[in-house]
């Protein structure tokens, strides 16, 4: 087994630099004999500097926020302010933000599932998941399985509230537990209504539910749907993983006749194997003959780590996962044919006491691999993986080793795949993706690439209770933006408490966190301030002192949308949009480089100064568009339109006409879909409001694209207070 030490890494490898430093080098006697005597003559000089070093280390400044340290092996160690999301959550393991599914998947095309993915609704996918470990007052549905449930959590901060706490009575009512809005929502729990028999009465293991004592979760947003691993009888016993509808229930009309919905022990080992690739329903179903397990393994102890890895080899197009067990082996499940091996036991050492979860992560291109959490051996393993066309084999095991590396219990992708339709998962790396790993022995988070280098290291700091300490961390989720971590940690308060907490924090990276979370009470402004203040920027003029452009089309807001918010008739305040077109074929070609261009109005006169911009035509100009000022009412509430309700108006009426969706891609955030501009060419409410200010009064925003030097830079604070303002303007009939 090839074996990856950040310790003994050969130092020409430049991705281990600090393995140079710990390479023994050889010197011959002349060149040690002149580094004594260089040493003598400059022996007073080194003594200076190592003492004005240490005063300067005493008096170094330490930021309130993020405290620069160094930690092992010579790491920048950050030290980030948490948020605390919810509190008294019972024996918490997994977490996992919802995220989007992709079109083409039963989420996106089946309407009920569409529901229930809707702003506010349990599947929402802003929202996070949270395995816990209790019923939550609902009766068992199986006494003898392990209690436990999943909840959909809203993270998203409205003001300054408090820490959302979790009734340990919320499954008695049924009215809040998956009522539309609420902060928690029941997802699903070990009771009846999510018996597998529910949907698969011939299941052999219907008389168990999607979740029974579970401690990870994945999902496929490619096309497919949340998978929960459980441990329904403990580390040793029997696990189970099931795949589970948005209702909370086991997988309906499930492929797998022997496994439903939930896959068990060595209950639902594969028995099937395709013949070949099919299409049409008739030819899948006669497309199977009988078959033993391609690798031997099973689920044969407690399910303590999932990961999706994508469509199965066999061109069935059916979801295959891997999961992780309890004796150390890792199986995989393909959603039809059942359960193969895929690593033998001792793979992972797991140890006599259990772990709770076992982080996993998968890596699909260029090649495939398998990262997972070693934290008895201080360690990842990385499992390559091959396939036969049938299913995926074991090539070949590597590790990460590092001391950095404290018992690490989970992993997570730094920027997940969410863009790809056959692999998108938050258990997914996206094209070179680096790894958080969450570390339970000293409760710090780390950084590391898919080579194994440590990038960066973390520590948490929780208001009121100073800085997470060992044996408190438990698992770590990476939001689908790449922006922000969610952690699930252990108490403090009493170290055997079995509640504990959701925490978000700042992602991070070697240069320091991304942003700095404030406490609640002052992480986000008071709403009603920042409208007043978006509203008074809207009707305020601006001149050339306080950052009118060089050219501008209007020097205030109000002046186009007057009302304020409505549209103006006056030619005077039409953006003019410049082309070219071909007179002879009609067709548009480039206008000094680009298919159009605006051209404002006016322009500010600098005194004594040459070159000022001057406001006349584009001479190659053959074609003006005059476009009149949109109408802002209620404009906000555009954004609130899920991408699939707007996809899915995009055909045919009966009369002829069809709309089609306009695509963006934009860096760091993917495909989106367009919403505001002339020709729906902006996603998002905060973005048109950039532009407006770049392009109507030549002020240059943080959030917007920066067209030339300006005296102003606006850092996002007048962008978002006017889209704030803009959020909260109602229709005109509901403002009389």
């Amino acid at each position: 087994m090839q074996r990856l030490n950040t310790r003994n890494k050969s130092a020409n490898n430049d991705n281990f630099p600090e393995a140079r430093s710990e390479t023994p080098r050889r010197f011959s006697s002349p060149s040690v004999f002149r580094l004594l005597w260089w040493t003598h003559l400059h022996q007073r000089r080194l003594s200076l500097y190592v003492a004005l070093t240490c005063m300067l280390s005493l008096v170094a400044p330490r930021g309130a926020q993020a405290d620069l340290e160094k930690g092992p092996e010579g790491l920048a160690s950050w030290t980030i302010r948490s948020r605390i999301v919810a509190t008294g959550l019972p024996r918490a393991y997994g977490v996992r933000q919802v995220g989007r599914f992709h079109r083409g998947g039963p989420f996106a095309s089946d309407p009920e599932f569409l529901v229930e993915t809707q702003s506010g609704r349990v599947l929402d996918p802003e929202r996070v998941l949270v395995a816990v470990q209790s019923n939550l007052g609902a009766p068992r549905a199986n006494a003898a399985h392990a209690p436990g449930a999943v909840l959909s959590i809203d993270t998203r901060e409205v003001g300054g509230q408090a820490p959302i706490k979790i009734p340990i009575d919320l499954a008695l009512h049924a009215e809040q537990a998956r009522k539309p809005g609420a902060p928690v929502q029941i997802y699903t729990v070990q009771s009846a209504p999510y018996l597998n028999r529910r949907h698969n009465g011939q299941a052999r293991t219907g008389e168990f539910t999607s979740a029974s004592g579970p401690r990870y979760l994945s999902i496929n947003n490619a096309f497919g749907r949340p998978w929960i691993a459980n441990a329904p009888f403990g580390l040793r016993g029997d696990g189970s993983e099931s795949v589970v509808d948005p209702d909370g229930a086991p997988l309906d009309s499930a492929p797998s006749d022997a496994a439903g919905g939930v896959f068990v022990g060595n209950a639902t080992a594969r028995e099937n194997m395709t013949k070949g690739v099919r299409s049409g329903w008739l030819a899948s179903a006669l497309n199977y003959r009988p078959s033993l397990q391609m690798t031997v393994g099973s689920i044969s102890h407690g399910a303590l780590g999932t990961a999706f890895l994508g469509p199965s080899p066999d061109g069935s197009g059916f979801a295959v996962f891997a999961v992780i067990t309890g004796d150390g082996a890792v199986a995989q499940i393909h959603v039809q044919d059942g359960v193969d091996g895929l690593a033998p036991p001792g793979t992972i050492v797991v140890g006599a006491n259990d772990p709770g979860v076992i982080g996993v992560s998968f890596k699909w291109a260029p090649e495939r691999v398998l990262y997972i959490a070693d934290a008895q051996r201080n360690r990842i393993a990385l499992l390559h993986l091959d396939d036969d066309t049938r299913h995926f084999k074991l090539k070949r095991i590597s590790y990460i080793d590092s001391a950095s590396l404290q018992t690490p219990v989970d992993l997570a992708a730094a920027i997940a795949e969410i863009a790809n339709p056959r692999f998108a998962s938050h258990t997914t790396l996206s094209g070179g993706s680096d790894l958080y790993v969450a570390n339970r022995g000293d409760g710090s988070l780390l950084r590391v690439s898919q080579a194994g280098k440590v990038l960066a290291r973390a520590e948490i700091y929780i208001p009121g209770q100073g800085r997470i300490r060992g044996g408190r961390l438990r698992s770590l989720a990476v939001s689908a933006d790449a922006q922000k971590l969610w952690l699930i940690v252990e108490q403090a308060a009493d170290p055997h408490a079995t509640n504990n907490m959701l925490l978000e924090v700042s992602a991070f990276d070697e240069n320091g966190p991304f942003t700095q979370l404030l406490p609640s009470s002052s992480r986000a402004p008071n709403r009603t301030i920042q409208m007043r203040a978006g509203e008074k920027i809207f009707r305020s003029a601006f001149t050339a002192h306080n950052g009118l452009g060089q050219q501008f089309n209007a020097n205030s807001c109000v002046a186009c949308h007057p009302g304020p918010g409505g549209s103006s008739p006056s030619e005077e305040h039409f953006a003019r949009r410049l082309a070219r077109m071909d007179p002879v074929s009609g067709r548009m070609t480039l206008l000094a480089g680009r298919a159009s261009q605006l051209a404002p109005r006016f322009s500010l006169p600098i005194i004594g100064k040459r070159g000022t911009p001057i406001t006349t035509l584009n001479r190659q100009t053959n074609v003006i568009s005059m476009r009149m000022p949109l109408s802002l009412f209620a404009v906000g509430k555009i954004d609130d339109i899920p991408d699939a309700v707007i996809e899915a108006q995009a055909i045919s009426k009966g009369d002829g006409i069809k709309g089609r969706v306009h695509y963006i891609t934009e860096p760091g955030t993917g495909q989106r879909v367009g919403r505001y501009g002339w020709k729906a060419d902006v996603a998002a409410l905060d973005d048109m409001v950039a532009r407006a200010f770049l392009n109507e009064m030549g002020i240059s925003s943080a959030l917007g694209q920066r067209a030339q030097p300006l005296a102003l830079e606006d850092d996002g604070t007048m962008v978002r207070s006017v889209s704030a303002y803009l959020r909260a303007l109602p229709r005109p009939e509901a403002a009389r």
